[in-house]
């Protein structure tokens, strides 16, 4: 139980010492931190004033498309970047060097996404709060489902991820598999807008979308923040156990994806390629 505490507690410094390394990193470039800043906020209004100019009534959500254009904004800075984090930083190029410091993997790369995500998690806030003050945003927030919802579609996305960079250590290219699901998540997913009206363009067609694990991603998030579905409602408890399926699936799918394309690299000696 010592060691395990020893080692867990040297895991945590060794993350917030990549943490902190980045933070300074960002500090440095004055110009950088502005322009970040700027883009940002130039997003919040473009995206607000896109949206209260076409508001109209969701009532898949019981809500408006203001608020549901908001939820789109939590998943993009609550979950998003721990996918694309670990994407970014576990590739053909800088895993060599990952195994070669000596540290491990996970520690590694928490250590890597870890100021990206609290920056993302600091810059959310103000845009949560201009949204519900400023834009009269209206969400209903289920704690528990939210938290469950959370839970789910990180498992997902990890999962997704995961496979992409296993894929991507043996063919040094995109996967085709995880590329043709992020392409047509774009527009069949949910993320814009529901997905059931794609019926008033092709009918019927909707129903390919909850077949995309990336639509339980933002269906849950809605359901949780702006209908405060609780799943102590059996209705809602299905859904939910709808997108569990996806997230028991991919998460294990894509850690062995993941370790079958660095064992496949090692044996090859093409690790460091790309």
């Amino acid at each position: 139980m010592i060691g395990e505490g020893l080692n867990l507690s040297v895991a945590l410094r060794q993350i917030a010492a990549f943490a902190k390394r980045d933070f300074r990193d960002w500090r440095t470039y004055k110009v950088q931190v502005i322009t970040q800043l700027i883009t940002i906020a130039i997003g919040i209004f473009s995206w607000a004033i896109n949206a209260m100019y076409r508001n109209r009534p969701v009532p898949e959500y019981d809500t408006d498309y203001i608020s549901f254009l908001v939820v789109g904004l939590v998943i993009g800075n609550l979950v998003m970047p721990i996918a694309q984090g670990i994407e970014r930083r576990l590739n053909p190029w800088t895993l060599e060097n990952i195994i070669m410091t000596g540290i491990p993997i996970p520690i590694f790369v928490a250590g890597q996404i870890a100021w990206p995500y609290i920056f993302s998690l600091i810059t959310f806030i103000p845009q949560l709060l201009i949204g519900i003050f400023w834009f009269n945003v209206k969400l209903r927030i289920d704690p528990l489902s939210t938290f469950l919802a959370f839970i789910i579609s990180a498992m997902i996305l990890l999962g997704l991820a995961m496979i992409s960079i296993g894929f991507r250590l043996v063919t040094k290219s995109t996967d085709p598999i995880t590329w043709t699901i992020n392409t047509l998540q774009q527009l069949l997913a949910g993320i814009s807008f529901p997905v059931q009206f794609l019926d008033a363009f092709i009918p019927g067609i909707s129903y390919i979308s909850w077949f995309l694990p990336q639509t339980w991603v933002y269906h849950l998030w809605r359901l949780a923040m702006l209908k405060a579905a609780s799943v102590t409602d059996p209705l809602i408890l299905l859904e939910f156990l709808k997108g569990s399926i996806f997230a028991v699936v991919l998460f294990p799918a894509g850690y062995k994806a993941f370790r079958w394309g660095l064992d496949r690299a090692r044996r090859d000696g093409t690790l460091g390629w790309f």
